[in-house]
């Protein structure tokens, strides 16, 4: 197939749009599925919300390789594309005896259905896989950040001023501290950025319970949070979080080579040590089992640029209704910079995403 006939209808405009093609290329697929609807929310035209898995292969396998998507909501549309594609590429005929390729949709479907990284109560969920029965963490250097983080107006004067400030911050503490302080999480302003919530959000009970039920007997366990934003335009980023020299951060590099653990493209200096990341939380839901865990980013903007998409959210949730002409504009944009419309951009997602997926697949069946 050609770069140009690349079949673009898997990419969709709308969580219910998605969420059918899945549904209806996973059943096509022979998959087994299975969907933990929100009890109490619905999308922006009435539709249901749901964490859908399919599973495809030997719902018992031994050796299961998991691929989900929109944890941060919004970056579930480019995800949902690329495992759509993968089953209407014949994915699951690729599968090795023994092994199984579940497929979760939708991990925060709130924010994929509303076209917002954050869930219904504005948490970032890749915050929120902490232990909400002990004291929180502090992150003292975000305290400090805060008071510049949320401006009353947004304009690109503002901006500037934010962005003045972020990089004071970073000359005077260091890439490390900067990026711990701005993106590792915090827990004590609901109206910033990377919020964890003050409680478990329905979407991180929905996940616990979807892994017990669909990996929880796999003596070997993988999975790809699939996410958009770090990264260089047109290619993708990996970031693991295994331990330098422990045997999973080498499955990781055996798997997909050197670039799913030297953070080739990142457009981040330093990685944050983030506290309650989705992948950590599929980690410890599987303490018998052998266990390898990637994010991986489809790169769209600079550092900058998805700074100011993230810091733009955060105004709209506060202030977008006191201003709506302004609000509209600044969605639309905010809306392109994670899921970009660029048909060049889209067929890199789909390209790319088949061959990371068939290598994990691979990995995971060697185990």
């Amino acid at each position: 197939m050609t770069q140009t006939s690349v079949d673009l209808s898997v990419f969709s405009d709308t969580y219910a749009q998605a969420r059918e093609k899945f549904l209806a290329t996973a059943r096509a697929s022979g998959a087994q599925i299975a969907s933990y609807e929100h009890p109490t929310q619905r999308g922006p035209d009435g539709e249901a919300l749901a964490l859908d898995v399919a599973v495809l292969g030997r719902p018992d396998a031994p050796r299961v390789m998991v691929a989900g998507c929109g944890t941060h909501g919004i970056e579930g549309y480019s995800g949902s594309a690329a495992q759509v594609a993968w089953m209407r590429g014949g994915g699951a005929t690729r599968i090795p005896p023994g092994a199984a390729m579940v497929f979760f949709h939708g991990h925060n479907p709130w924010g994929f259905a509303h076209h917002q990284r954050v869930t219904e109560e504005g948490v970032d969920l890749n915050r929120n896989f902490i232990d909400h029965d002990q004291p929180y963490p502090t992150n003292t250097g975000y305290a400090a950040l805060h008071p510049h983080l949320v401006p009353t107006q947004w304009d690109e004067h503002t901006f500037a001023q934010i962005l003045t400030a972020l990089d004071a911050f970073r000359v005077q503490h260091g890439e490390q501290a900067f990026s711990d302080a701005y993106n590792g999480g915090q827990y004590d302003y609901a109206d910033g950025v990377f919020y964890g919530g003050a409680r478990a959000q329905w979407a991180n009970s929905a996940f616990h319970q979807a892994v017990r039920e669909h990996v929880g007997h796999a003596r070997h366990a993988a999975i790809i949070d699939l996410h958009t934003g770090i990264g260089p335009f047109l290619d993708h980023v990996f970031l693991c979080f295994h331990d330098e020299g422990s045997a999973a951060r080498e499955r990781a590099r055996r798997w997909w080579g050197e670039r799913a653990v030297n953070l080739q493209g990142s457009t981040h200096k330093a990685l944050a040590r983030y506290q309650g990341l989705l992948v950590d939380a599929f980690i410890a839901a599987l303490p018998k089992a052998e266990t390898t865990a990637v994010v991986i980013e489809f790169g769209t903007r600079s550092r900058a640029d998805m700074q100011k998409a993230n810091l733009s959210l955060a105004w709209l949730r506060k202030h977008g209704m006191q201003h709506p002409q302004q609000s509209a504009s600044l969605f639309k944009e905010y809306i392109e910079a994670f899921y970009p419309s660029d048909p060049a951009w889209r067929r890199a997602v789909l390209a790319q995403s088949r061959v990371f997926l068939d290598q994990a697949l691979a990995g995971v069946a060697a185990s």
